[in-house]
């Protein structure tokens, strides 16, 4: 009997079933409706994810102009002078390597050196040097590389922020608070070769797992912000919270799991000691590299950085900058707290601004508070109308170019 028709061949790269039908069998018409029927939803679901994201997209794109815009302007003017020496206002991102991203970028390049009694890198957590290391191997310079992995980093910190705030507070607060992060006046540090961009995605992608009972992955993520900065050791609060609400159903395999998600931070944390003590003959190099930095933790730092407090605005009035953020973001996560935010993530972020005050001074005290993420969900349920969140985007904006402006006046 002869050969049936074939159906015409398909396209060049196409996986069809039609490639492999026997010779001499009829391909049913409903296999052509049903790969189109795929290519269809394929293109639909990623026109609908771009539109879904391409709001937080745009504000993320938005604002690093302006950060960027920031450092330019610094780099053609040379001024305000301040700290900066000449070879960073030479480079026109030199702003955004400066500061701590000096110490990174050794770190990159060299590794660890402990020098006793001054200022030495040990003082910083190592994954971000080690991406930083990576991202160089692009060949970049390591300071644009710093600062290309920052950005991208912050997008996608933003990204799973907002997918986190969606389970948490729903969708209309998630995104607002999506945006706020994203021109927040702070948020400069998240385009320079800083480890907060990372920090941001750790935390970000730590809560979202947690509550998706994803263990195995939100362990992961857990020990990256923990071997990013210290403070990522405390996600062991709001871990241990998730897997608490959940152990009377899980079985014995998903205990098991969960237990492991909520030791994984604390574990990542004393691994650095660890390090430390075998590239450097010292497990307490961290400790003293904090000493010689100033971040000494006493019983009675946080009186002391009060009752300073009134001292350092009367010296310098950018004290006032620390110790404002840091009072925002305890009212802010107040407010968080009457949205049944999950009480330990309202615990770990009071933390983040308030254990730095143990070492008595406010000093940076408004980037660390920058990654407390229940303080964005509360800012965005005080500002329900498009007006007042307009005004607001409008005014955090410019608060955001004012900062990256200022750079060279004041320590991030």
């Amino acid at each position: 009997m002869p050969a049936g028709p074939i159906s015409s061949p398909a396209p060049t790269g196409s996986r069809s079933r039609r490639s492999a039908a026997p010779s001499g069998s009829r391909v049913p018409r409903g296999v052509d409706v049903l790969e189109h029927a795929v290519e269809t939803v394929d293109r639909d679901a990623l026109a609908a994810a771009w539109a879904e994201r391409r709001t937080i997209v745009g504000a993320w794109a938005l604002s690093r102009l302006l950060v960027v815009a920031g450092a330019l302007a610094l780099h053609w003017t040379h001024a305000p002078h301040g700290y900066f020496g000449p070879s960073i206002f030479h480079r026109p991102l030199g702003a955004l390597e400066a500061w701590d991203g000096i110490w990174y970028r050794l770190i990159a390049d060299h590794g660890y050196l402990l020098v006793a009694g001054r200022q030495s890198d040990p003082a910083f957590f190592p994954l971000y040097p080690l991406l930083l290391k990576v991202a160089a191997a692009t060949g970049l310079p390591l300071g644009v590389a710093g600062i290309v992995l920052s950005n991208l980093l912050f997008l996608a910190a933003l990204l799973v922020f907002d997918v986190f705030g969606r389970d948490v507070v729903g969708p209309s607060v998630a995104r607002r608070a999506t945006i706020l992060l994203a021109v927040f006046p702070t948020s400069y540090v998240c385009s320079m070769v800083y480890p907060e961009s990372l920090l941001l995605l750790a935390f970000a992608a730590t809560g979202w797992l947690a509550l998706r009972r994803r263990w195995v992955a939100c362990a992961v993520a857990a020990a990256l912000a923990a071997l990013a900065r210290p403070e990522g050791a405390l996600l062991v609060l709001p871990i241990a919270a998730a897997a608490a609400a959940r152990w009377r159903d899980a079985d014995v395999d998903e205990r098991a799991r969960a237990t492991a998600a909520v030791l994984a931070a604390p574990a990542a944390a004393m691994s650095f000691p660890l390090y430390l003590g075998w590239a450097l003959h010292d497990p307490l190099a961290w400790t003293q590299a904090q000493h010689a930095w100033g971040r000494s933790f006493r019983a009675n730092g946080v009186f002391l950085a009060l009752t300073r407090g009134a001292h350092e605005l009367g010296r310098q009035a950018w004290a006032g900058r620390d110790i404002g953020f840091c009072l925002l973001t305890l009212a802010l996560l107040a407010v968080a707290w009457r949205l049944a935010v999950p009480r330990m993530w309202i615990a770990l972020c009071a933390l983040l601004v308030i254990v730095p005050l143990t070492s008595g001074s406010f000093e940076s005290d408004a980037r660390f508070g920058l990654v407390a993420l229940p303080a964005y969900w509360g800012l965005a349920s005080l500002v329900r109308g498009r007006r007042a969140f307009a005004a607001l985007v409008g005014v955090s904006s410019a608060l955001l170019l004012a900062a990256t402006l200022t750079l060279p006046l004041v320590f991030p």
